[in-house]
């Protein structure tokens, strides 16, 4: 340890009126927080998890990612020493998805409006799918952890039939699978920026 007066002169940060941290010798942060939200709301918008062109009556046809609902929490580049940067996010997630199941009643808005449910797919008027939506949620997607880390859970909207078969589905480790891939897309982004 040197002596006052003593010191590295890297260590100019006490000297200076600003208090720059002169060459990064000392922890900085930048705070990737708003980046991360919109990267992962570009990637998860419109994101087909399951499709099936010709479902039997009363099974899943197509289940999608309507949006990025919500992220909570911290994401951010660190430099220390001027050149060791890392990236150190903290985060949890919660997307809205929305599921079409074969031949059930007319419970969906006009086909030509809808989003996921095109003519093109066989769908007659009087044998629309029936929609259902929910939500998942992603909790301890963080810096020092990998996916064995995460929480995973999914809700969905009313009871019946549909809703459960399409809640049983993406809770499976397939949609589960895809889901995780599209963060590990964005963590990979995040910090190819250190």
């Amino acid at each position: 340890m040197a002596k006052w007066g003593e010191g590295d002169p890297r260590w100019l940060v006490e000297h200076r009126d600003d208090g720059k941290n002169v060459n990064g010798w000392h922890w900085e942060e930048k705070d990737r927080k708003e980046w991360t939200k919109t990267r992962l709301a570009e990637l998860f918008s419109g994101l087909v998890l399951h499709e099936v062109e010709d479902a039997a009556e009363g099974e899943p046809t197509r289940i999608i990612v309507e949006r990025l609902k919500d992220m909570t929490g911290d994401a951010s580049i660190t430099t220390r020493k001027g050149n060791k940067r890392f990236a150190v996010f903290d985060l949890t997630l919660a997307l809205t998805w929305e599921g079409l199941v074969a031949g059930g009643s007319s419970t969906c808005p006009s086909s030509s409006f809808h989003p996921i449910i095109r003519r093109d797919r066989g769908f007659s008027i009087g044998h629309q799918p029936s929609v259902v939506k929910g939500d998942i949620r992603v909790e301890e997607v963080h810096s020092t952890g990998d996916e064995d880390d995460y929480v995973y859970s999914v809700t969905v909207e009313g009871s019946g039939a549909a809703q459960t078969k399409l809640r049983s589905l993406v809770a499976s480790d397939a949609i589960r699978s895809k889901v995780y891939g599209t963060i590990a897309q964005c963590v990979r982004e995040l910090r190819e920026q250190a």
